[in-house]
């Protein structure tokens, strides 16, 4: 039999290893509280910079097409504003008169696009290369320059080609891709032009 100081001695030992239970009890609920808010907030972090990446990635993509897409047409503008100074040949000159026309109306419909699509600006010059080119174009005249500038025009508009049906396939702004689908067509039938031209 327990004395009634025995038995006070064991109520007392189990009311401390209560109150110790219950507060490692507490304190684990805590951590575990904590570790949850800590791993939603590192979830958070995480699907924000993805966001924020692919944010980077489709406006660098949208960036570099208006970039060659603009000087581009650039390009096909004031070569065949040299043709059509410089050039005697008919055939020549129409076409140099039809990119005229075609161009410039393709580079207002950028404009506009642009003028509504934040972060994306269109360059103002040509790029080295081209101006090179239309340098090296300029210093011609008679049937050699007839030659360079058909050679030209075969080029670029391969190039230009190859680069409104990768965007109006894989690009990711909206309007850009809608611009690439619509100016493309015509593109293409100066693409065929050009092919035809032997002066």
């Amino acid at each position: 039999m327990f004395s009634s100081s025995h038995r006070r001695t064991a109520i007392a030992f189990s009311l401390v290893f209560a109150g110790v239970a219950g507060g490692l009890a507490g304190c684990s609920q805590t951590t575990t509280e904590k570790a949850a808010e800590a791993a939603s907030a590192a979830a958070s972090d995480i699907s924000s910079d993805v966001s924020s990446l692919a944010a980077s990635v489709k406006t660098n993509a949208a960036q570099d097409f208006v970039t060659k897409a603009a000087t581009a047409n650039m390009f096909e503008i004031e070569t065949s504003q040299a043709a059509l100074k410089t050039s005697k040949n008919k055939a020549v000159l129409a076409f140099a008169k039809l990119m005229v026309k075609d161009h410039t109306a393709a580079g207002k419909k950028l404009e506009a696009v642009l003028a509504s699509d934040t972060g994306i600006t269109a360059p103002a010059a040509l790029n080295d290369d081209q101006q090179k080119k239309l340098d090296d174009l300029t210093a011609k005249t008679g049937t050699d320059f007839d030659k360079a500038y058909a050679d030209i025009q075969k080029d670029a508009h391969n190039d230009a080609v190859d680069l409104f049906d990768d965007y109006a396939k894989n690009g990711k702004d909206a309007a850009l891709q809608s611009f690439a689908s619509e100016t493309l067509p015509t593109l293409q039938k100066h693409k065929e032009h050009a092919a035809g031209l032997n002066p």
